[in-house]
């Protein structure tokens, strides 16, 4: 059975499904230091691997459809950042196994797909920075490569928010033919939705993401890693490019420690958040920096997946 193509067939249908939540965040709330900005969570997946087993079981017993492998930060280049290149590859390839490991521990190796991500380019956090396209696809070559030997399901791009890499991720993940899931990361400013991440945005608009994504084996867009209160406005603009598949990423907040402080969205907020974005044309909802395997489980246990899009 192929549960990717399993999962697409209810997307097709019109039918919700449910993402994981956080993790790097969720790595560093139960005690593990990690790195701001830079590799983030990665480091996790060599220094403590049952933690992020665990994580993924937790968000598979919350009744998750999907989960993304700890892989936000895990390219060459960005390991680069805190010395962690010599293990570029063991940090890849033990996410995907963890990945799977929790998987098959939970019995749910036909209904669970697990989605490999990448994450935008150097520098992750200044979409107004263009970066050099040849070393964006050199980087992403490598690190979907390993990805696909390890036999994730599919690709999620995540938290982009800029074209130029963009194109080069998807070139990348075109090598793989496995499915493509891009994460858009937007902002609002002046009352316009640009794709951007922490106040700044280098003029490019939701419009000028779907354009760069021509690939056959891109199967759905997401507004990822955004503010809650933008997310539904995003989702609105995106519809209006796309026939295809869209979802929501949100944030949920912050964790002390993990350069994302702030108010947390409790779980019953962020399904009242969630409620919205399914009607404003979602059928794929999760949650990224700050939610939790609770935030999950009650999106699950919520009547949100009896909804169905027209």
């Amino acid at each position: 059975m192929n549960v990717a193509r399993s999962l697409q067939d209810e997307l097709d249908q019109k039918k919700i499904v449910i993402m994981d939540g956080g993790t790097g965040t969720e790595v560093a709330r139960r005690g593990v230091t990690i790195y701001p900005q830079l590799s983030w969570s990665a480091n996790a997946n060599i220094e403590c691997p049952d933690l992020v087993q665990d994580i993924h079981r937790d968000y598979i017993l919350a009744g998750a459809e999907i989960i993304i492998t700890n892989t936000f930060s895990s390219s060459r280049a960005t390991l680069a950042k805190d010395g962690l290149t010599q293990h570029t590859e063991k940090i890849n390839r033990q996410s995907v196994q963890a990945a799977m490991e929790a998987r098959r521990n939970c019995g749910a190796e036909e209904t669970v797909v697990i989605a490999g991500a990448i994450s935008a380019f150097e520098p992750k956090s200044h979409p107004e920075i263009t970066p050099s396209y040849e070393e964006a696809l050199d980087d992403y070559r490598e690190q979907v490569g390993i990805l696909a030997e390890e036999g994730v399901d599919l690709i999620v791009l995540e938290m982009f928010s800029r074209t130029i890499d963009l194109k080069a991720a998807i070139t990348a993940a075109d090598e793989t033919d496995l499915p493509i899931w891009i994460g858009l990361s937007c902002e609002s400013h002046d009352g316009q939705i640009y794709l951007g991440l922490m106040g700044r945005h280098g003029g490019e608009t939701i419009a000028d993401a779907v354009t760069a994504s021509s690939s056959p084996n891109v199967k759905a867009f997401f507004i990822m890693h955004s503010p809650p209160s933008v997310t539904a406005e995003a989702l609105r603009e995106l519809k209006d490019y796309t026939a295809l598949p869209i979802g929501a990423y949100a944030h949920g907040g912050g964790i002390r420690g993990s350069g994302l402080d702030g108010s947390d969205a409790d779980p019953q907020e962020y399904l009242e958040y969630a409620r919205e974005w399914v009607a404003s044309g979602a059928t794929i909802i999760g949650g990224c920096c700050g939610t939790t395997p609770e935030h999950i489980s009650v999106l699950t246990s919520s009547n949100i997946k009896e909804t169905y899009q027209v």
